[in-house]
Protein backbone atom coordinates (compact mmCIF):
# COMPACT_ATOMS: atom_id res chain seq x y z
CA UNK A 1 0.00 0.00 0.00
CA UNK A 2 1.23 3.26 -0.97
CA UNK A 3 1.10 6.63 1.28
CA UNK A 4 -2.32 7.36 2.23
CA UNK A 5 -2.69 11.00 3.16
CA UNK A 6 -5.77 12.11 5.57
CA UNK A 7 -6.63 15.43 7.20
CA UNK A 8 -6.71 13.60 11.20
CA UNK A 9 -5.53 10.43 12.36
CA UNK A 10 -6.98 8.92 16.09
CA UNK A 11 -4.18 5.81 17.05
CA UNK A 12 -6.43 4.18 19.18
CA UNK A 13 -10.56 3.07 18.88
CA UNK A 14 -11.57 3.03 22.51
CA UNK A 15 -14.42 4.92 23.81
CA UNK A 16 -11.83 8.10 24.03
CA UNK A 17 -10.72 7.76 20.58
CA UNK A 18 -14.19 6.92 19.17
CA UNK A 19 -15.69 10.01 20.52
CA UNK A 20 -12.91 11.96 19.67
CA UNK A 21 -13.21 10.57 15.92
CA UNK A 22 -17.05 10.87 16.34
CA UNK A 23 -16.90 14.77 17.06
CA UNK A 24 -14.14 15.46 14.62
CA UNK A 25 -15.68 13.52 12.14
CA UNK A 26 -19.04 15.10 12.71
CA UNK A 27 -17.28 19.08 11.94
CA UNK A 28 -16.95 17.74 8.48
CA UNK A 29 -13.15 16.48 9.09
CA UNK A 30 -11.53 13.67 7.45
CA UNK A 31 -10.72 11.06 10.16
CA UNK A 32 -8.75 8.01 10.03
CA UNK A 33 -9.03 5.77 13.38
CA UNK A 34 -6.28 3.13 13.72
CA UNK A 35 -6.85 0.75 16.17
CA UNK A 36 -4.76 -2.79 16.82
CA UNK A 37 -7.67 -5.19 17.63
CA UNK A 38 -11.68 -4.69 17.14
CA UNK A 39 -12.98 -1.82 18.69
CA UNK A 40 -13.53 -2.55 22.60
CA UNK A 41 -12.10 -6.18 22.93
CA UNK A 42 -9.93 -7.70 25.28
CA UNK A 43 -7.96 -6.35 27.12
CA UNK A 44 -8.84 -3.01 26.32
CA UNK A 45 -9.94 -0.58 29.08
CA UNK A 46 -13.04 0.21 27.11
CA UNK A 47 -14.04 -3.90 26.75
CA UNK A 48 -13.42 -4.28 30.44
CA UNK A 49 -14.54 -0.72 32.67
CA UNK A 50 -16.76 -0.68 35.30
CA UNK A 51 -19.27 1.77 33.65
CA UNK A 52 -19.66 4.16 36.37
CA UNK A 53 -20.85 7.52 34.75
CA UNK A 54 -19.95 9.93 37.52
CA UNK A 55 -19.28 13.17 38.88
CA UNK A 56 -18.34 13.06 42.47
CA UNK A 57 -15.15 12.69 43.64
CA UNK A 58 -13.63 13.81 40.33
CA UNK A 59 -10.31 15.84 40.88
CA UNK A 60 -10.64 19.79 40.09
CA UNK A 61 -8.77 19.69 36.91
CA UNK A 62 -11.63 17.21 35.62
CA UNK A 63 -14.50 19.26 37.50
CA UNK A 64 -15.78 20.82 34.14
CA UNK A 65 -15.40 18.16 32.03
CA UNK A 66 -17.53 16.01 34.29
CA UNK A 67 -20.61 18.79 34.71
CA UNK A 68 -20.76 18.97 30.79
CA UNK A 69 -20.48 14.77 30.63
CA UNK A 70 -23.38 14.33 32.75
CA UNK A 71 -25.41 16.69 31.17
CA UNK A 72 -25.10 15.11 27.94
CA UNK A 73 -25.19 11.15 28.95
CA UNK A 74 -28.99 11.38 29.20
CA UNK A 75 -29.55 12.03 25.88
CA UNK A 76 -26.42 9.99 24.30
CA UNK A 77 -28.28 7.38 23.57
CA UNK A 78 -30.73 9.24 20.99
CA UNK A 79 -27.55 11.08 19.66
CA UNK A 80 -26.10 8.06 19.11
CA UNK A 81 -29.06 6.04 17.99
CA UNK A 82 -28.01 3.17 19.85
CA UNK A 83 -28.78 0.98 23.03
CA UNK A 84 -26.30 2.32 25.65
CA UNK A 85 -28.03 0.32 28.64
CA UNK A 86 -27.74 4.08 30.40
CA UNK A 87 -29.37 4.13 33.91
CA UNK A 88 -29.56 6.99 36.03
CA UNK A 89 -29.46 5.69 39.16
CA UNK A 90 -27.07 7.90 41.06
CA UNK A 91 -23.64 7.15 42.92
CA UNK A 92 -23.66 6.93 46.57
CA UNK A 93 -20.43 7.10 48.84
CA UNK A 94 -20.50 4.98 52.09
CA UNK A 95 -19.62 6.19 55.43
CA UNK A 96 -18.88 3.20 58.21
CA UNK A 97 -17.80 5.12 61.32
CA UNK A 98 -17.89 8.65 62.88
CA UNK A 99 -14.57 9.68 61.43
CA UNK A 100 -15.93 8.36 57.75
CA UNK A 101 -18.54 10.69 58.40
CA UNK A 102 -16.42 13.74 59.36
CA UNK A 103 -14.69 12.93 55.98
CA UNK A 104 -18.20 13.26 54.08
CA UNK A 105 -18.75 15.98 55.57
CA UNK A 106 -16.19 17.61 53.99
CA UNK A 107 -16.05 15.54 51.28
CA UNK A 108 -19.49 16.88 50.06
CA UNK A 109 -18.95 20.66 50.55
CA UNK A 110 -16.18 20.42 48.71
CA UNK A 111 -18.04 18.53 45.53
CA UNK A 112 -20.37 21.69 45.76
CA UNK A 113 -17.71 24.04 45.59
CA UNK A 114 -16.66 22.05 42.23
CA UNK A 115 -20.17 22.92 41.06
CA UNK A 116 -21.94 19.56 41.92
CA UNK A 117 -24.59 21.24 44.03
CA UNK A 118 -27.13 18.59 44.01
CA UNK A 119 -24.60 16.17 45.95
CA UNK A 120 -25.98 15.82 49.22
CA UNK A 121 -24.73 14.18 52.94
CA UNK A 122 -27.45 11.38 53.38
CA UNK A 123 -27.74 10.63 57.34
CA UNK A 124 -28.09 6.67 58.27
CA UNK A 125 -32.20 6.45 57.40
CA UNK A 126 -32.12 7.86 54.02
CA UNK A 127 -29.37 5.82 53.14
CA UNK A 128 -30.64 2.71 54.28
CA UNK A 129 -34.29 3.72 52.04
CA UNK A 130 -32.40 4.70 49.49
CA UNK A 131 -30.33 1.31 49.44
CA UNK A 132 -32.43 -1.45 51.36
CA UNK A 133 -30.36 -4.41 52.61
CA UNK A 134 -27.06 -2.34 53.30
CA UNK A 135 -24.91 -3.39 56.48
CA UNK A 136 -25.81 -1.63 59.66
CA UNK A 137 -22.22 -0.55 60.01
CA UNK A 138 -23.44 1.81 57.22
CA UNK A 139 -24.69 5.09 59.06
CA UNK A 140 -24.34 7.78 56.11
CA UNK A 141 -23.66 8.59 52.70
CA UNK A 142 -22.97 11.29 50.16
CA UNK A 143 -25.26 10.82 47.32
CA UNK A 144 -25.11 12.16 44.05
CA UNK A 145 -28.55 11.61 42.37
CA UNK A 146 -27.82 12.76 38.79
CA UNK A 147 -25.04 10.19 38.29
CA UNK A 148 -25.12 6.54 36.59
CA UNK A 149 -23.66 3.82 34.89
CA UNK A 150 -23.65 2.71 31.02
CA UNK A 151 -22.21 -0.16 28.99
CA UNK A 152 -18.76 0.42 27.91
CA UNK A 153 -18.57 -1.91 25.13
CA UNK A 154 -21.82 -1.00 23.67
CA UNK A 155 -21.27 2.97 24.16
CA UNK A 156 -17.62 2.63 22.89
CA UNK A 157 -18.88 0.88 19.42
CA UNK A 158 -22.14 3.30 19.36
CA UNK A 159 -19.09 6.16 19.19
CA UNK A 160 -17.35 4.00 16.36
CA UNK A 161 -20.65 3.57 14.49
CA UNK A 162 -21.38 6.92 14.47
CA UNK A 163 -18.52 8.36 13.50
CA UNK A 164 -17.84 5.84 10.74
CA UNK A 165 -21.80 7.74 9.62
CA UNK A 166 -20.32 10.89 9.42
CA UNK A 167 -17.53 9.59 7.50
CA UNK A 168 -14.76 8.42 9.73
CA UNK A 169 -13.03 5.45 8.56
CA UNK A 170 -11.61 2.78 10.87
CA UNK A 171 -8.97 0.78 10.25
CA UNK A 172 -8.99 -2.37 12.84
CA UNK A 173 -6.29 -4.81 13.30
CA UNK A 174 -3.47 -2.22 12.64
CA UNK A 175 -1.06 -1.60 14.65
CA UNK A 176 0.73 1.70 14.83
CA UNK A 177 4.01 0.78 15.32
CA UNK A 178 5.63 4.74 15.05
CA UNK A 179 4.78 8.59 14.67
CA UNK A 180 6.67 10.57 11.70
CA UNK A 181 8.66 13.54 12.41
CA UNK A 182 9.84 16.33 9.85
CA UNK A 183 11.31 19.09 12.44
CA UNK A 184 9.39 20.08 15.32
CA UNK A 185 5.97 18.82 13.42
CA UNK A 186 4.48 15.19 13.58
CA UNK A 187 3.34 14.54 10.29
CA UNK A 188 2.42 11.21 10.52
CA UNK A 189 2.32 7.62 11.44
CA UNK A 190 4.08 4.38 10.11
CA UNK A 191 1.30 1.91 10.44
CA UNK A 192 0.80 -2.15 9.38
CA UNK A 193 -1.04 -0.77 6.25
CA UNK A 194 1.67 1.41 5.09
CA UNK A 195 2.43 5.02 6.03
CA UNK A 196 0.04 7.39 6.53
CA UNK A 197 0.63 11.41 6.15
CA UNK A 198 -1.43 14.29 8.63
CA UNK A 199 -2.17 17.23 9.56
CA UNK A 200 -3.28 16.24 12.71
CA UNK A 201 -2.28 13.49 15.27
CA UNK A 202 -4.47 12.52 18.45
CA UNK A 203 -2.92 9.81 20.20
CA UNK A 204 -5.83 7.99 22.19
CA UNK A 205 -4.02 4.49 22.52
CA UNK A 206 -4.99 3.61 26.18
CA UNK A 207 -2.49 1.50 27.91
CA UNK A 208 -0.30 1.42 24.39
CA UNK A 209 0.19 4.93 23.83
CA UNK A 210 3.49 5.13 25.92
CA UNK A 211 5.40 3.17 23.09
CA UNK A 212 4.06 5.11 20.22
CA UNK A 213 5.11 8.47 21.61
CA UNK A 214 8.71 7.27 22.35
CA UNK A 215 9.06 6.81 18.80
CA UNK A 216 9.32 10.52 18.72
CA UNK A 217 11.69 10.39 22.14
CA UNK A 218 8.47 11.63 24.30
CA UNK A 219 8.75 9.54 27.38
CA UNK A 220 4.94 10.05 29.01
CA UNK A 221 4.87 9.98 32.71
CA UNK A 222 2.13 6.65 32.41
CA UNK A 223 2.12 3.19 33.36
CA UNK A 224 0.14 0.40 32.65
CA UNK A 225 -2.26 -1.77 35.85
CA UNK A 226 -4.96 -4.63 35.11
CA UNK A 227 -8.15 -3.36 36.89
CA UNK A 228 -10.19 -6.41 37.37
CA UNK A 229 -14.25 -6.96 37.06
CA UNK A 230 -16.39 -9.44 38.51
CA UNK A 231 -19.98 -10.62 37.36
CA UNK A 232 -22.56 -12.12 39.72
CA UNK A 233 -25.13 -15.01 38.98
CA UNK A 234 -28.56 -13.01 38.65
CA UNK A 235 -30.58 -12.12 41.98
CA UNK A 236 -33.90 -12.40 41.32
CA UNK A 237 -34.89 -9.04 42.97
CA UNK A 238 -33.53 -6.20 41.11
CA UNK A 239 -33.01 -3.71 44.62
CA UNK A 240 -29.88 -1.52 43.70
CA UNK A 241 -30.23 1.74 42.43
CA UNK A 242 -27.18 4.03 42.85
CA UNK A 243 -23.77 2.66 41.96
CA UNK A 244 -22.15 1.74 45.36
CA UNK A 245 -18.78 2.97 46.95
CA UNK A 246 -17.42 3.60 50.72
CA UNK A 247 -14.93 5.63 52.01
CA UNK A 248 -12.56 2.99 53.56
CA UNK A 249 -12.68 0.52 50.96
CA UNK A 250 -11.98 -0.47 47.75
CA UNK A 251 -15.54 -0.78 45.92
CA UNK A 252 -17.59 0.02 42.97
CA UNK A 253 -20.75 -1.85 42.78
CA UNK A 254 -24.06 -1.56 40.95
CA UNK A 255 -26.38 -3.89 39.94
CA UNK A 256 -27.38 -4.74 36.04
CA UNK A 257 -30.87 -4.55 34.19
CA UNK A 258 -30.43 -8.36 34.59
CA UNK A 259 -30.08 -9.00 38.07
CA UNK A 260 -26.45 -9.42 37.92
CA UNK A 261 -24.19 -7.51 40.54
CA UNK A 262 -21.11 -5.93 38.65
CA UNK A 263 -18.04 -5.41 41.02
CA UNK A 264 -15.03 -3.14 40.15
CA UNK A 265 -12.83 -0.82 42.46
CA UNK A 266 -9.37 -0.87 41.59
CA UNK A 267 -8.83 -4.46 42.31
CA UNK A 268 -5.80 -5.21 40.31
CA UNK A 269 -4.66 -8.51 37.97
CA UNK A 270 -1.11 -8.99 36.23
CA UNK A 271 -0.61 -7.54 32.83
CA UNK A 272 1.36 -10.19 30.47
CA UNK A 273 4.64 -9.05 29.49
CA UNK A 274 4.02 -7.64 26.33
CA UNK A 275 0.90 -6.24 27.30
CA UNK A 276 -1.38 -8.26 24.88
CA UNK A 277 -3.80 -10.21 27.74
CA UNK A 278 -3.53 -10.79 31.76
CA UNK A 279 -3.45 -13.02 34.28
CA UNK A 280 -6.25 -12.85 37.39
CA UNK A 281 -5.24 -12.41 41.02
CA UNK A 282 -7.06 -14.66 43.01
CA UNK A 283 -6.59 -13.02 46.25
CA UNK A 284 -8.29 -9.74 44.29
CA UNK A 285 -11.27 -11.55 43.41
CA UNK A 286 -11.54 -12.97 47.27
CA UNK A 287 -11.15 -9.53 48.60
CA UNK A 288 -13.36 -7.37 45.76
CA UNK A 289 -16.34 -9.88 46.25
CA UNK A 290 -15.69 -10.49 50.24
CA UNK A 291 -15.90 -6.40 50.58
CA UNK A 292 -19.22 -6.28 48.21
CA UNK A 293 -20.63 -9.04 50.80
CA UNK A 294 -20.09 -6.91 53.86
CA UNK A 295 -21.50 -3.82 52.31
CA UNK A 296 -24.59 -5.58 50.96
CA UNK A 297 -25.26 -9.26 52.33
CA UNK A 298 -27.29 -9.28 49.26
CA UNK A 299 -24.75 -9.99 46.78
CA UNK A 300 -23.47 -13.18 49.07
CA UNK A 301 -26.11 -14.98 48.11
CA UNK A 302 -25.70 -15.17 44.64
CA UNK A 303 -22.30 -16.70 43.20
CA UNK A 304 -19.10 -15.41 40.97
CA UNK A 305 -20.37 -15.96 37.53
CA UNK A 306 -17.49 -14.32 35.63
CA UNK A 307 -13.90 -12.37 36.70
CA UNK A 308 -11.50 -10.24 34.13
CA UNK A 309 -9.46 -7.55 33.61
CA UNK A 310 -8.87 -4.50 31.41
CA UNK A 311 -5.18 -2.94 30.54
CA UNK A 312 -5.70 0.79 31.65
CA UNK A 313 -3.08 3.37 31.43
CA UNK A 314 -2.36 5.47 34.94
CA UNK A 315 -0.76 8.58 34.91
CA UNK A 316 1.69 9.95 37.03
CA UNK A 317 -0.65 12.05 39.52
CA UNK A 318 -3.77 10.07 38.31
CA UNK A 319 -5.40 12.83 36.17
CA UNK A 320 -4.73 12.16 32.34
CA UNK A 321 -2.91 14.16 29.44
CA UNK A 322 -5.04 15.83 27.40
CA UNK A 323 -4.26 18.91 24.68
CA UNK A 324 -1.33 19.90 22.99
CA UNK A 325 2.27 18.76 23.50
CA UNK A 326 4.46 21.65 23.84
CA UNK A 327 6.96 21.95 21.05
CA UNK A 328 5.90 19.74 19.03
CA UNK A 329 2.93 20.74 16.32
CA UNK A 330 0.52 18.63 15.20
CA UNK A 331 -0.04 16.16 17.76
CA UNK A 332 -2.55 15.68 20.60
CA UNK A 333 -2.79 13.66 23.77
CA UNK A 334 -5.89 12.23 25.69
CA UNK A 335 -4.01 9.19 27.53
CA UNK A 336 -3.81 8.12 31.15
CA UNK A 337 -7.22 8.23 32.54
CA UNK A 338 -6.04 5.96 35.31
CA UNK A 339 -9.47 4.15 35.63
CA UNK A 340 -12.23 6.78 35.45
CA UNK A 341 -12.01 7.86 31.87
CA UNK A 342 -15.14 6.88 30.98
CA UNK A 343 -17.99 8.84 32.26
CA UNK A 344 -15.82 11.38 30.74
CA UNK A 345 -15.55 10.62 26.87
CA UNK A 346 -18.01 12.93 25.77
CA UNK A 347 -16.66 15.59 26.98
CA UNK A 348 -13.03 14.63 25.71
CA UNK A 349 -14.45 14.04 22.75
CA UNK A 350 -15.99 17.36 22.02
CA UNK A 351 -12.70 19.39 24.00
CA UNK A 352 -10.43 17.48 21.98
CA UNK A 353 -12.16 17.91 18.46
CA UNK A 354 -12.51 21.93 19.33
CA UNK A 355 -8.91 22.31 19.83
CA UNK A 356 -7.80 20.37 17.14
CA UNK A 357 -9.82 23.13 14.94
CA UNK A 358 -8.11 25.66 16.61
CA UNK A 359 -10.69 26.88 19.09
CA UNK A 360 -10.30 27.60 22.87
CA UNK A 361 -10.77 25.13 25.18
CA UNK A 362 -9.93 26.09 28.89
CA UNK A 363 -11.83 23.10 29.85
CA UNK A 364 -8.56 21.27 29.30
CA UNK A 365 -6.12 23.57 31.18
CA UNK A 366 -5.59 21.29 34.53
CA UNK A 367 -5.07 18.13 32.63
CA UNK A 368 -2.68 20.08 29.49
CA UNK A 369 0.48 17.77 28.85
CA UNK A 370 2.83 20.82 29.85
CA UNK A 371 2.87 19.53 33.14
CA UNK A 372 5.02 16.54 32.51
CA UNK A 373 7.30 18.78 32.49
CA UNK A 374 6.74 19.04 36.41
CA UNK A 375 7.86 15.91 37.20
CA UNK A 376 11.46 15.14 37.49
CA UNK A 377 12.92 11.86 34.96
CA UNK A 378 13.92 10.10 38.08
CA UNK A 379 10.12 10.61 39.66
CA UNK A 380 8.91 9.21 36.02
CA UNK A 381 11.23 6.37 35.96
CA UNK A 382 10.36 5.30 39.65
CA UNK A 383 6.39 5.73 38.98
CA UNK A 384 6.56 3.45 35.61
CA UNK A 385 9.01 1.10 37.08
CA UNK A 386 7.64 0.33 40.72
CA UNK A 387 5.79 -3.06 41.17
CA UNK A 388 2.31 -2.62 42.93
CA UNK A 389 0.78 -4.83 44.74
CA UNK A 390 -1.85 -3.02 46.38
CA UNK A 391 -5.17 -1.53 44.58
CA UNK A 392 -4.06 1.72 43.53
CA UNK A 393 -7.09 3.05 41.06
CA UNK A 394 -10.45 3.36 41.67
Amino acid sequence: MGIITEEVLVIGGGVIGSSIAYHLARQGRQVLVVERSQVASRPAASWASAGGVRRQGRHPAEAQLALEAIARWPALEQELDADLHYRCGGNLLLAESAAEVEQLVNFVHHQQELGFTDVQLLDRQKVHDLVAGLHERVIAGSYSPADGQADPPRTTRAFAAAARRYGAIYWDETLCSSLLMQGQRVIGAQTARGEVQVGQIVLAAGAWSDDIAATIGIRLPIRTRALQMILSTPANVKTLQPVLSAVGRSLSLKQLSDGTFFLGGGWLGDPVSNRSDYQLRPASIEGNWKTACELLPEVGQQQISNAWCGLEAQSIDNIPFTGNVPCIEGLTLAVGFSGHGFALAPAIGRTIAEQVAGHPTPELDGLRPSRIANFQPGQVEAFINETVDRNSLE
